[in-house]
């Protein structure tokens, strides 16, 4: 990112010491215009000064990005009913939406049960029948359970109590231990064995 222009500073009420210093930024690759963003009680002698502003951020970091920065997940070998809602839910996390973070995640799971024909029952008896099967291990069973556990509450409307950004990550980082064990860890396998079959195939002619 490079500062383009000068900045703009918005005290958060009259005489306030402290508020909002705002200035516009090209990204280097796609040179599209970003706002960065950053509150305290610093800014630019002259916050409009196009010299003053480069070095004032050349010595700090935005606190904020307008429009935020969405990041998904790519998911090899994943079928995209799966994919694309785990992406979503990395999107989510990615712009502090927390709580669907985990509500996405926890749909994902469901999703997983159901892509494998474990339809019966509320998603804790999926879950089970998950492991039953042979589907998940016994790790991975209790890490979908601590994901069921988290949005419960939520998926049945109920916001009362506040997650972090610990929590978001925490469960996405073990929804994407879920779908490498069901999905990509088997699917990387098979790559292996076929080259390993198509080596000795090789040989023996």
């Amino acid at each position: 990112m490079t500062t383009y222009g000068g900045g703009h500073w918005t005290p958060d009420s009259v005489g306030s010491p402290t508020g909002w210093y705002d200035s516009a930024f090209k990204c280097d690759s796609c040179q599209r215009l970003n706002i960065g963003t950053t509150h305290n009680g610093q800014h630019p002698t002259h916050p409009s000064d196009t010299g003053q502003t480069r070095n004032w951020w050349d010595q700090n970091q935005p606190d904020e990005w307008s429009p935020s920065f969405v990041k998904g997940q790519h998911y090899p070998d994943v079928p995209d009913h799966v994919a694309r809602p785990a992406s979503e839910a990395h999107k989510c996390r990615s712009i502090n939406a927390l709580m669907s973070s985990i509500l996405m995640a926890r749909a994902v799971i469901e999703s997983i049960a159901k892509d494998h024909g474990i339809t019966a029952g509320n998603l804790f008896k999926k879950i089970d029948a998950m492991h039953g099967a042979g589907l998940i291990d016994a790790f991975a069973k209790e890490t979908a359970h601590t994901i069921r556990v988290f949005g419960n509450d939520m998926a049945h409307g109920d916001f009362t109590v506040d997650v972090d950004a610990s929590d978001a990550d925490g469960v996405l980082t073990f929804l994407d231990h879920i779908i490498r064990g069901v999905y990509q860890s088997k699917a990387e396998l098979q790559r292996l064995k076929d080259s390993a079959a198509a080596r000795a195939a090789a040989q023996n002619h």
